[in-house]
């Protein structure tokens, strides 16, 4: 347990209170940016300052979230990957501002506000042309309560959200977006290298496959990706636990180790036996409802049950015109780019996590392009747009 209150004295809750403001004003003025109303992005940061609030209440005591806020106390951390970069945000505004647990938490309130505002912008770009009941139902998506409360909390998990909310509303125009990119791979390095990685790999395996590029330039890029394997990887590994020479039984044993460790954690469905399809099942539609043990749980399964059915509808839409010519608001080579890096991500923790507790936290570092995919194929039509690019 961790003897921690929100805050001390009067000044504690004015300290919170201008973190708050800020962050209002920074939606504010940043709702251009992401092409929505003004009125509509407070209201997005209302709601999930809600959750972010409800998540500090829940973590007060034993937590992650509260032993990052301790640990930040004091001596400043050196800047480093993982668990060290969220201490070092984190000390910058409990030892140079002196802000309090709740004010820590507003701090990663605006991280996570900032990835829910890319993704709802990125449904509305997907849905544009779609009927006002799709958009009503990507609305809901946006508003599920799991994705704000997860986000809003001290930690990995708002700045990981962040960054990929802000990968997919920079793929959907890279060419004038590209800063968001750069800026979504340096903080998701900063938090999980190995997603991290997995973006910077996914995005040049995209450039390598990409029909419209001349021979010279794909060459370029493949040397490119060679120096971020011999970079990058090293990286990931140690960061792993690893630090001796890698083969496949040494993978396989690390694999099973942390499906293993993880599994002691809050959930109750061990997904580390299970075949690889059901796995990957388990990990964003698990538990459902019928397996709900408690309130929480009975919320998180209830969010699977209509994600089950958004996935469901769109694999129909996609069978259903599979055979016509239909319309994609995304550039093609783009797409290549998100379905890489999130069903790789998706591989990759459901073979490592084995406790659905973890998983309903760290699906939302993939899932936004998942759905963003699902509601692109939505309801989709065999008619013409000159606006949207054809498959």
């Amino acid at each position: 347990m961790y003897n921690l209150v929100f805050f001390d004295d009067t000044l504690d809750i004015f300290s919170t209170l201008i973190v708050f403001v800020l962050g209002s004003f920074l939606i504010y003025k940043t709702s251009n940016i992401f092409e929505t109303t003004k009125t509509r992005a407070l209201g997005l940061y209302i709601w999930h300052t809600v959750f972010s609030l409800i998540y500090a209440f829940l973590s007060v005591g034993y937590s992650d979230a509260a032993k990052f806020y301790t640990d930040s106390i004091g001596i400043m951390p050196n800047l480093d990957i993982g668990s060290p970069a969220v201490i070092y945000i984190s000390g910058i505004f409990t030892n140079g501002f002196g802000l309090s647990f709740l004010g820590v938490f507003m701090v990663f309130n605006i991280f996570g506000s900032i990835g829910l505002l890319s993704f709802e912008a990125s449904l509305r770009h997907a849905t544009v042309n779609k009927s006002s009941l799709v958009k009503f139902i990507a609305m809901l998506t946006v508003l599920l309560p799991s994705m704000s409360y997860w986000s809003g909390g001290i930690g990995k998990d708002s700045i990981a959200y962040m960054s990929t909310g802000l990968l997919l509303w920079a793929a959907i125009d890279l060419k004038k977006r590209y800063k968001f990119l750069y800026v979504s791979f340096l903080f998701m390095f900063m938090v999980r290298p190995h997603i991290g990685g997995l973006m910077i790999i996914a995005y040049f395996l995209s450039l390598l496959i990409n029909k419209n590029l001349p021979l010279i330039k794909k060459f370029f890029y493949l040397l490119v990706l060679l120096l971020v394997f011999k970079f990058i990887i090293p990286i990931v590994l140690e960061f792993a636990g690893f630090d001796e020479i890698i083969s496949i039984n040494s993978l396989k044993e690390f694999t099973n180790q942390r499906a293993t460790s993880n599994f002691y954690g809050d959930g109750s469905i061990d997904i580390g036996s299970m075949s690889f399809n059901l796995k990957l099942f388990s990990y964003i539609f698990r538990p459902l409802p019928y397996e709900a043990h408690s309130l929480l749980s009975l919320v998180s399964s209830l969010e699977n049950l209509f994600l089950l059915i958004v996935f469901i509808y769109s694999l129909f839409s996609i069978l259903k015109f599979k055979k016509k010519k239909f319309i994609l608001n995304h550039p093609k080579e783009n797409r290549w780019f998100l379905l890489i890096f999130s069903v790789f991500s998706l591989i990759l923790l459901s073979n490592v996590t084995s406790n659905l507790g973890i998983s309903a936290r760290q699906k939302w570092m993939f899932l936004p392009i998942l759905l963003y995919f699902s509601f692109l194929f939505f309801g989709i039509r065999g008619l013409k747009d000159n606006n949207v690019t054809k498959t």
